[in-house]
């Protein structure tokens, strides 16, 4: 399977499945740090330091030194023990199973990260929906109704990778952001495709600067590597906007087996000989600014407006109509199908017992 993962304001949009892509959310934010180290041994030690932290609202990404085995057990525990303090639980984790650290995200995001996740996750899901709609071949169809979307379950792979995305896509299930460096985010995105035994294809990563607001900037990780990387796609203080586009591919959400290879994200080397294909779902720039310039809006309202566009009208509705028709002319046929079949029963039943009448009679 394959997952879509972005980070969010220096960090991604991180969305976890088997396979698909994530989408973590990042941001170039005033005031982050990178990881503060801890020196620690004790759960008592760690809530202490989360307490404080919080308290004084200095820093948002903790770190240390903790064991493999007793990293499921720790992050159980140091939930169940902030509860008992009427403390909120950790917002994101992460193990780095190389060098046996710990990542703990410990505040909470903003309305502006949350606002563009949502959005940027609307933006797909409805694509989704309408390529449901339209598609004709019977195995795409199933491919596309089984993209499913998990919201920040974990992705793990077997002793190699345990992470949280801000949301993922992909058959059957963002990154940790507000403070967190967009070096440490794009360390995440490539340990996302190296760790993940290929269950995890693409990883896009909006940046956003916060708590300025004024700028954001879109990377794509794949396989073949970044597409594009760090590149500027809104800028308050530019007349003239970015231009440019973010494609998705099916196999980026359901991996590339049976799938056929129009469907697959092409590689650098197709990309070269210029044999493009039709992506499944294109997020060009200036989408991506009307998702901001919403999320921006909503987290300040009195400071930030939108622009004509920005609300865009529900293109879908036609699709999702389609599909209610084409679900209730399925359920129309099999009904019908139902009642030929038992007709012909029961004509079956009729001739066999006038048969049988026929021979009784002739026998008499």
């Amino acid at each position: 399977m394959a997952t879509l993962a972005a980070p969010a304001m220096a960090s991604s949009n991180t969305f976890n499945s088997s396979e698909g892509a994530a989408l973590p959310a990042s941001c170039e934010d005033e005031r982050h740090a990178e990881p503060v180290w801890l020196k620690v041994s004790t759960i008592d030690e760690i809530l202490d330091h989360i307490v404080n932290f919080r308290k004084s609202g200095t820093e948002s990404l903790l770190s240390f030194h903790w064991q493999a085995s007793h990293v499921h057990d720790l992050f159980k525990q140091l939930d169940a023990r902030l509860l008992e303090l009427d403390q909120p639980k950790i917002r994101r984790v992460e193990y780095d199973y190389g060098s046996k650290t710990v990542f703990l995200d410990i505040m909470g995001e903003s309305s502006l990260h949350f606002k563009v996740q949502i959005g940027l996750r609307d933006y797909i899901k409805d694509h989704i929906r309408k390529l449901l709609a339209t598609a004709n071949d019977p195995m795409i169809r199933n491919k596309l109704r089984s993209i499913d979307e998990p919201g920040t379950a974990n992705i793990e792979s077997d002793g190699k990778l345990l992470k949280q995305a801000d949301g993922s896509f992909g058959e059957a299930g963002t990154l940790p952001s507000l403070s967190e460096p967009r070096q440490h985010v794009e360390r995440k995105a490539r340990q996302y495709i190296d760790l993940s035994d290929g269950k995890i294809r693409a990883v896009l990563i909006l940046d956003l600067q916060y708590p300025g607001m004024k700028k954001a900037w879109v990377s794509m990780l794949a396989a073949d590597g970044w597409l594009p990387h760090h590149e500027l796609y809104y800028d308050d203080n530019l007349d003239q906007q970015p231009v440019g586009q973010i494609d998705l591919y099916l196999s980026d959400f359901v991996g590339v087996a049976r799938l056929p290879p129009a469907y697959c994200r092409p590689s650098t080397a197709e990309l070269a000989a210029e044999n493009t294909r039709n992506p499944m779902i294109t997020l060009t720039y200036e989408r991506l600014r009307a998702i901001f310039r919403r999320a921006r809006h909503l987290h300040k309202p009195a400071e930030y407006t939108t622009e004509v566009g920005d609300e865009e009208e529900n293109p879908y509705e036609e699709a999702e109509r389609r599909v209610v028709e084409e679900e209730r002319a399925e359920s129309e046929r099999r009904l019908a199908e139902e009642r030929i079949e038992a007709d012909r029963r029961a004509a079956e039943a009729r001739d066999k017992e006038r048969a049988e009448a026929e021979l009784r009679c002739s026998g008499a």
